[in-house]
């Protein structure tokens, strides 16, 4: 199972509705947060996704932290070296939190300093670039390609993009690319 904590405002959701719909398509989801818990497709539970306004004192083997723009920075966490760090370069309070950690964090956005970025985008698909290595969570190197999402509902660059890296981080195969 593959452990993921989506850290910002309980009331921010557009990250964690975007994910939930994507990911279901990848494997079953069991979604966890202070208000619902819930299952979401019939196959066998592969992401486990933890809302959470903070992040809690991490006991579990490996996983993904993705940081929603709505996060602040109150208290710094211990972060496991086997967890992966997902941010939009422009979330500050994010980035004070890694700070001094000697975690690298993946980024996503417009820059070419990003991890991932998208290259093109109509009403129907994105183009999204990886430009940098980086290694995912069974310990396997990706090398910057370019890959196609087919975008099945409206969402935002920003949103395409989270998503995006999860499903990198976590193995899925981008060869044929995602439906988000």
């Amino acid at each position: 199972m593959i452990n993921i904590f989506l850290c910002g405002k309980s009331n921010d959701n557009s990250t964690s509705q975007a994910l939930l719909s994507a990911l279901q398509k990848y494997g079953g989801v069991q979604y966890c947060s202070s208000e619902r818990a819930v299952k979401l497709g019939s196959q066998k539970i592969k992401f486990l996704i933890y809302d959470c306004e903070n992040l809690p004192n991490i006991e579990l083997e490996k996983g993904i932290i993705l940081f929603k723009n709505s996060f602040t920075f109150t208290k710094k966490s211990l972060i496991p070296n086997t967890f992966l760090c997902v941010l939009e370069m422009k979330n500050t309070h994010a980035l004070k939190m890694l700070e001094g950690t000697g975690k690298v964090a993946i980024t996503y956005g417009t820059s070419a300093k990003d991890t991932l970025s998208i290259a093109g985008l109509n009403d129907a698909n994105a183009i999204v670039s990886l430009q940098r290595n980086v290694i995912t969570l069974d310990g396997k190197i990706l090398e910057p390609h370019d890959f196609t999402i087919n975008l099945l509902s409206n969402s935002s660059p920003s949103r395409i993009l989270a998503v995006c890296a999860v499903l990198l981080l976590s193995g899925q195969d981008s060869s044929q690319g995602f439906d988000i």
